[in-house]
């Protein structure tokens, strides 16, 4: 595949909101409970495919995900644009991407007689703000009233993080770490925003995964953002708990210790001390990209948990697997050792 499923937007997207139970968070606080009433919220499972059209895969990514909806097979498709400006035809293309999700689940389930209810969303993140319809049928130039009922209707819930928005996502520390670091994007107050999120990842200081975070946020900020070193460090000194200083002084020197240079997309370039470690990563994404025609991007948190030892050994598995699945229930069994 030619995209670059790496850059930090669609990185920061599917290590955020790719965690079911923060998938999950997202739903319940932003959704209606009319709707979130009827989604079995623990039960989310990400379904492990991208719909997206090749020549969209430079400023889109995609997550899926399946619950039981009204104990009824059902799915949440996310559907993340980052571009300079939105596509009018959104709902069009997004309508193309369900039919694929069906198709899907008609080839999974041979014999069925309804199709799932999908839920689409788009969580638009561009410098211009959102214009765009947010139905199909108002795309669709009809001369009179009387066509209206053989137009397909469909509307998506849109979340827009463009700087001329005021959209407040809610959530929990997961999700608003995604929003603000995606918002500040682009904003005049983007180091205020830096700080909201600095403030969110106090609330894991205590959870098992808080040094990822840290480093996920870390990573982001400092490939996305021109912020020099003394300002970076106060701001992380002054929001981030006292008992995670160390922690921050750790994680800011390790990721631009200088010598271990790699390329980023927006031109810059940073020290890294795990270059290696990133350099297997994209690698073994690439791989499974490639393989198994698909946006692998969804499995980084796994990858980024496996060692070195661990990535080598999946390397050589991805050159029998027959299927992407084989390589999931590896990463299972790799995550239980």
């Amino acid at each position: 595949m030619d995209r670059d499923i790496w850059s930090p937007h669609d990185r920061l997207f599917k290590q955020m909101l790719g965690e079911p139970k923060n998938a999950a968070s997202f739903l319940e606080s932003n959704l209606p409970r009319g709707l979130t009433s009827h989604i079995d919220l623990k039960a989310l499972e990400v379904v492990h495919a991208s719909f997206i059209d090749a020549q969209f895969m430079q400023s889109e990514a995609d997550l899926l995900f399946s619950a039981p909806i009204a104990n009824r097979p059902g799915y949440v498709y996310i559907l993340f644009e980052h571009q300079s400006s939105p596509d009018a035809f959104m709902a069009l293309r997004l309508l193309g991407y369900m039919v694929r999700v069906w198709k899907r689940f008609q080839r999974d389930n041979p014999g069925g007689r309804r199709l799932p209810v999908i839920l689409p969303m788009v969580l638009f993140h561009g410098p211009r703000g959102w214009r765009g319809a947010s139905t199909f049928e108002a795309l669709v130039d009809a001369p009179d009233e009387g066509f209206a009922e053989y137009i397909p209707k469909l509307r998506f819930r849109l979340f827009d993080l463009s700087p001329f928005s005021e959209e407040d996502v809610a959530g929990n520390a997961e999700v608003r770490i995604l929003r603000d670091m995606l918002g500040a994007f682009g904003r005049k107050d983007f180091m205020t925003r830096v700080a909201r999120a600095f403030e969110a990842l106090n609330e894991l200081s205590q959870s098992p995964g808080f040094a990822r975070h840290l480093e996920i946020l870390f990573r982001y900020v400092l490939e996305v953002y021109d912020i020099p070193k003394e300002d970076f460090i106060d701001l992380a000194a002054h929001t981030i708990k006292a008992n995670v200083k160390e922690a921050i002084m750790t994680t800011y020197e390790r990721l631009i210790e200088e010598g271990k240079q790699i390329g980023l997309s927006e031109g810059k370039q940073i020290g890294l001390s795990e270059g290696k470690q990133i350099a297997s990563n994209n690698l073994l994404l690439r791989m499974l990209s490639k393989r198994f025609r698909t946006d692998a991007a969804f499995l980084i948190p796994q990858l980024s948990r496996l060692t070195m030892e661990q990535k080598e050994e999946l390397g050589e598995i991805l050159l029998d697997a027959e299927s992407i699945e084989e390589v999931l229930d590896w990463l299972k069994a790799a995550s239980c050792n």
